[in-house]
């Protein structure tokens, strides 16, 4: 079964243009050509931020009936197992199934589509306003070139701005040759690092929490330092590298507020065999992004041919 993924923007793409009948036919259609179409936690808490409360239910109701009942791994499910293996190039095949608490919420609404989320909807508004306030810094990093992190002396004698901070790579100290640009991208990768894996800067947080319970890390700058010398390959390979290039790819211009939820959607590509969205920036992750079939993943709707495909007596699908 492929795993067709879908970002915010394409959900919103769908539900202006088909109707509720439309994506149940469709779902039905998709399945029996073998594909499964997802959604992720980041996407739901994108919904959920909506602040129109009937316009965010319509969006809920129209995906309860289009999307797979499973919704992919939040981030932090994917992150952590990616370190356990030992960050390689190809991971090993494992099941692409959340099991964060959205995830079993989400696979209740499906079954029962008359039950929606019941929520604090304040609440997640400012949880994600703190964590996407942390995108400004980076913002300011990718155009003037540094942010100096802390100067508190407990980082055992580094210097506390990034710049500093990626020096204490084994490979740059080694002398690896490396490009301005390549150094651009570890700082931003590494600034993700410390926000979302160091200090637990994640709407889904346990599996970051029970990681570094599991190692007896408490405090953030123990766990940088960690980092730096332990898993030093994680700010050149995997997920937080893909989150760099897709912050850098918008990092011309004007600050861009959904910079912080993109680059969360950035990581599903090396995980679904195809990434659908609306949004042009994933577009230029695709210029910039060095890996070939990352590049083929990502899919613009307005490169996609859709056709209609009539009911049959039984509300189904057929081609």
């Amino acid at each position: 079964m492929e795993i067709w993924y879908f970002e915010t923007s394409a959900v919103n793409f769908f539900m202006e243009n088909y109707s509720v009948e439309d994506a149940l036919a469709t779902k039905q259609l998709q399945l029996n050509k073998g594909r499964d179409w997802r959604l992720s936690s980041v996407t739901l808490w994108e919904i959920l931020m909506t602040s129109n409360e009937t316009r965010r239910e319509e969006i809920i109701y129209f995906c309860q009936h289009l999307f797979g009942r499973e919704l992919l791994p939040s981030p932090a499910e994917l992150i952590v197992p990616y370190i356990r293996q030992g960050m390689p190039k190809v991971e090993k095949v494992r099941e692409l199934r959340s099991n964060s608490s959205i995830a079993e919420v989400w696979r209740d609404l499906v079954d029962d589509r008359n039950k929606t989320f019941i929520l604090d909807h304040e609440d997640i508004k400012r949880r994600a306003k703190l964590i996407q306030s942390h995108t400004k810094d980076v913002h300011e990093l990718i155009k003037h070139g540094d942010l100096v992190i802390t100067t508190d002396k407990s980082f055992s004698g580094l210097d506390g701005s990034l710049s500093n901070l990626v020096k204490e790579l084994p490979y740059i100290k080694a002398g690896e040759p490396t490009t301005k640009e390549q150094l651009l991208t570890y700082k931003v990768a590494l600034y993700y690092i410390m926000i979302i894996l160091c200090a637990e800067a994640e709407l889904d947080n346990e599996p970051i929490k029970d990681f570094w319970r599991e190692l007896g890390i408490d405090s953030t700058a123990d766990r940088i330092i960690y980092v730096l010398r332990e898993i030093p390959t994680l700010v050149h390979r995997g997920p937080f590298a893909v989150m760099a290039c897709m912050t850098i790819s918008q990092a011309s211009g004007k600050y861009p507020r959904g910079v912080w939820l993109d680059s969360m959607h950035s990581i599903y590509m090396a995980y679904a065999d195809k990434i659908f969205t609306t949004d042009g920036h994933f577009q230029g992750l695709r210029d910039i992004i060095p890996e070939p079939i990352l590049q083929q993943k990502i899919h613009h709707m307005n490169e996609v041919e859709l056709t209609h495909h009539n009911l049959n007596q039984f509300g189904v699908s057929y081609t």
